[in-house]
C-alpha cells in the first residue's frame, strides 16, 4: 500500500524546508501514518479515489511527531528552566486524533460526523462465526 501523502505534499504543506537528511525518515513515518490509518478505518485501503482529507490526515499525524520531536508540552525559563511532555506525544509515536479518526470515518461512510451524534459504531470488526 503507497502512503496516503507524499515526500512531496510533507514539503509543500510543511512550514520550513525539509533537510535532505529527514526525506527517509518523514517518507518511512508517512507510510507508518498510513498502516495506522487503515488500521483504524481499514475501508480506506478500498475506495477510491482515495478521500481527500487522507493526505491532510497523513501530514498532519507526521507533522506533529517532527514540529515537536521532544514531545514537549509546556516550556518555561526562569530561576529554574523546566518542561513538560505531552504525553500523547513524549515518545514521538504517530497519534491518529479522534477528531481526525471521526473526519476518516465521515469520508469513507459518507455521512457527516455530526450526523452521528447517537449512532454506535463498533470498533472492530465482527468475529467470523465458528463452523
Amino acid at each position: 500500500m503507497a502512503a496516503f501523502a507524499t515526500l512531496d505534499q510533507f514539503k509543500a504543506r510543511f512550514e520550513r524546508a525539509v533537510k535532505l537528511a529527514e526525506e527517509a525518515r518523514i517518507t518511512a513515518r508517512l507510510d507508518d501514518a498510513s498502516a495506522l490509518m487503515v488500521g483504524r478505518v481499514p475501508k480506506l485501503a478500498t475506495i477510491t479515489p482515495t478521500p481527500a482529507i487522507a493526505v491532510s490526515v497523513c501530514y498532519d499525524m507526521v507533522a506533529r511527531v517532527f514540529r515537536n520531536p521532544e514531545g514537549k508540552f509546556r516550556e518555561a525559563f526562569g530561576d529554574d528552566y523546566e518542561y513538560q511532555r505531552d504525553e500523547a506525544q513524549a515518545s514521538g509515536e504517530l497519534v491518529l486524533t479522534e477528531s481526525e479518526y471521526e473526519d476518516l470515518v465521515a469520508a469513507v461512510s459518507g455521512t457527516a460526523a455530526a450526523g452521528r451524534a447517537f449512532s454506535i459504531t463498533p470498533l472492530y470488526p465482527p468475529c467470523p462465526e465458528e463452523s
